[in-house]
C-alpha cells in the first residue's frame, strides 16, 4: 500500500494483478476464439498459395508424428544409454557442475549430437555395393531414379536411388525412407534421414523439439532449453549446437523460408538464421504467411489448458522480440564460434562435388 501526494492511498500490488489477469483473459481469447471469416482465410489462403499449401501438408506430418511414446520406447532400447549418460555426467561435473544443477538438458543435447554423428549414424554420398561389401561405395555409379517396391513402400519410401557397381555389375538401392524407426536399422542417409531420426530422438528423451524445414532443401532441429529458456539451434549433420549463422554465413548458403513446426506451432524462424545472401520472399505475402502460422498455431494449441495456452503465449513473444530483434542470448558457444564467422569452412557433411552442387561449400 503506497501514499498518494493527496494523501490517498493505492494498492500497486492489487493493481498489477488486476493489470495481469486482464492481460492473460486478452491472451486466451486470442487463442481460444476463431471467428468464421477466419477460418475462411484460411481455407482461401491453402486453396490459393502453393506456399501455403505446402506448409499446411508438412503440419499435419511433422507436428504429430514425433510424439509417439512406443516409438520413444524403441529409441531408447536401441541407443546405448550407459555410454550416452556416462559421457554427459562427465561433462557436467568436469565444468564444475553438480547434480540437481540447471543446465543438464543441454549437456545430454550436446552428447547425442555427438554420439549420432560419431558413433551411430552414416553420412551416405553413395550406398556401399550389397555384394562387394563395405567401403565400396567410390566404385557406384548412379543409374537414376526409380519408385519404392512393395517393401519399401511400408516405410514411408518416397523414392529410390539405383546405383551400379563398377567392379561386380550388380544393382544397390538406395530408399530414402521417412520412417524413423526403420532409420534406427539403416542408420545411414543424407540431411533428411539424419534431422528426421535426431528429432526423434531428442522427444524419446523428453525434450521440447521443433523441426525446421528450408525451402532451399536443408533441414535441422531447435530444441527448448529450459536453462536458457529460448530455442537454441541444433544440426546433427554438423554436430552443431546454438550456431544458427553456420548455413548463412559458414556455407555461404543463399535461402528465403525457415519455418519451425512443433506440436504447439508453426513459427517463420528465418531472422534467425539468414543474416546474409537472404534470396526474395515472393512465394507468399508476408501477412499471409504470418496468419497461416498463428491460425495453425491456434488450431494445435486448441486442447490445451488455460495455463498451458498463455505459458506458450509469453514464450512466442519473448521468441519474436529476439526475432525482430537480432538480439539472442550470447552463449559461450557463441563467444567461442565468432571466430569461425570470417573463415567460411562451408558445410562438414556430404562430398565436395555435392556441396558445391548446392552452393554450400562456402565459397
Amino acid at each position: 500500500m503506497d501514499v498518494l501526494p493527496d494523501g490517498n492511498t493505492i494498492d500497486f500490488d492489487a493493481l498489477a494483478n488486476m493489470f495481469l489477469i486482464k492481460y492473460k483473459d486478452f491472451i486466451l481469447s486470442k487463442f481460444k476464439k476463431t471467428e468464421p471469416v477466419e477460418n475462411i482465410k484460411f481455407q482461401n489462403l491453402v486453396r490459393s498459395n502453393q506456399l501455403a499449401e505446402g506448409l499446411f501438408g508438412q503440419t499435419q506430418h511433422l507436428c504429430s508424428i514425433y510424439d509417439n511414446p512406443s516409438w520413444h520406447s524403441v529409441v531408447l532400447e536401441t541407443l546405448d544409454l550407459d555410454l550416452i549418460y556416462k559421457n554427459v555426467d562427465h561433462e557436467f561435473t568436469k565444468e564444475g557442475h553438480r547434480e540437481g544443477d540447471n543446465g543438464y538438458s543441454d549437456y545430454l543435447v550436446r552428447e547425442l549430437l555427438r554420439y549420432f554423428k560419431q558413433e551411430f549414424f552414416k553420412w551416405c554420398n553413395k550406398p556401399d555395393c550389397h555384394h562387394c561389401g563395405q567401403n565400396t561405395s567410390e566404385n557406384m555409379t548412379s543409374m537414376g531414379i526409380q519408385g519404392p517396391n512393395g517393401e519399401e513402400s511400408k516405410f514411408q519410401c518416397g523414392s529410390v536411388e539405383v546405383y551400379e557397381c563398377n567392379q561386380c555389375r550388380n544393382v544397390t538401392r538406395f530408399p530414402r525412407y521417412n520412417d524413423p524407426i526403420k532409420l534406427l536399422q539403416t542408420r545411414q542417409g543424407r540431411c533428411g534421414e539424419w534431422c528426421n531420426l535426431f528429432t526423434l530422438i531428442l522427444k524419446s528423451f523428453g525434450l521440447e523439439v521443433r523441426y525446421v524445414w528450408n525451402r532451399e532443401d536443408h533441414v535441422w532441429c531447435e530444441y527448448f532449453s529450459p536453462y536458457l529458456k529460448r530455442w537454441v539451434h541444433v544440426d546433427s549433420c554438423e554436430q552443431a549446437f546454438d550456431q544458427p549463422y553456420i548455413y548463412s554465413v559458414n556455407w555461404n548458403k543463399k535461402m528465403s523460408y525457415c519455418i519451425a513446426f512443433s506440436k504447439d506451432g508453426v513459427v517463420d524462424v528465418s531472422k534467425r538464421y539468414i543474416l546474409q545472401n537472404e534470396l526474395p520472399r515472393d512465394q507468399i505475402k508476408e501477412e499471409e504467411l504470418s496468419f497461416l502460422c498463428k491460425f495453425i498455431t491456434k488450431r494445435l494449441r486448441f486442447t490445451l489448458n488455460d495455463e498451458e495456452i498463455y505459458q506458450l503465449a509469453c514464450r512466442d513473444e519473448q521468441e519474436q522480440i529476439e526475432l525482430i530483434t537480432g538480439k539472442a542470448n550470447e552463449t559461450e558457444t557463441e563467444k567461442k564460434a565468432e571466430g569461425s564467422k570470417t573463415s567460411n569452412p562451408g558445410r562438414e557433411s556430404g562430398s565436395a562435388v555435392w556441396k558445391a552442387q548446392r552452393g554450400e561449400d562456402g565459397k
